[in-house]
């Protein structure tokens, strides 16, 4: 199964763009920083992770403003075919 689940700060958006066959596509960098339990000790974790959504959910990401806080949901996927970079395929936007 390749589902994960993120709440953060949006701290970038990209102006929404089209793909080759019209479909609507944007990205977004959200920042996360939490206090998890490992190994029964709390650590601190923080990271930053692009986000890409497409179709509606690309319009609705493009409207919400940076600072915002957000909780995503969605799949990791290689950002392309040559690409090691991770990227969060969008699924689910909810503001907190």
């Amino acid at each position: 199964m390749n589902r994960l689940v993120i709440s953060g700060a949006l701290i970038r958006i990209d102006p929404l763009r089209y793909s080759p066959a019209g479909v609507p596509i944007a990205e977004a960098v959200v920042h996360h920083r939490s206090s998890q339990t490992v190994a029964n000790q709390a650590r601190q974790v923080e990271c930053e992770l692009t986000v890409q959504a497409s179709g509606s959910l690309a319009s609705q990401l493009t409207q919400i403003t940076v600072g915002t806080q957000v909780k995503m949901e969605g799949a990791l996927n290689r950002r392309s075919v040559n690409s090691r970079q991770l990227l969060l395929i969008l699924n689910r936007i909810e503001k907190e």
